[in-house]
């Protein structure tokens, strides 16, 4: 945002491999992104579909499109051979 000049971002959209958690789902909220694309879902630590649903809150200051799922089973994949390489 700051690169661009301006405190907010309602013209850019996210991509990310997994739902975002709480947190970012916030700072999404306040950057006033327009949509989310994500990945895997995250039931222990997800934010938007799962756990506190922060875009569904009613102190939620703005509500981006979210589409979650999106190649769902490779993001897992992804994720899963990633951190096992770790490991």
């Amino acid at each position: 945002a700051g690169a661009k000049g301006e405190p907010r971002l309602p013209n850019c959209d996210l991509y990310v491999t997994l739902e975002p958690c709480p947190m970012c789902a916030t700072a999404i909220s306040f950057a006033r992104l327009r949509r989310v694309y994500f990945g895997a879902y995250d039931p222990k630590g997800g934010g938007v579909d799962h756990g506190p649903r922060v875009f569904e809150s009613t102190s939620c200051h703005h509500r981006p499109e979210v589409y979650g799922g999106i190649g769902e089973v490779e993001a897992a994949k992804l994720l899963k051979d990633f951190f096992g390489s770790l490991r």
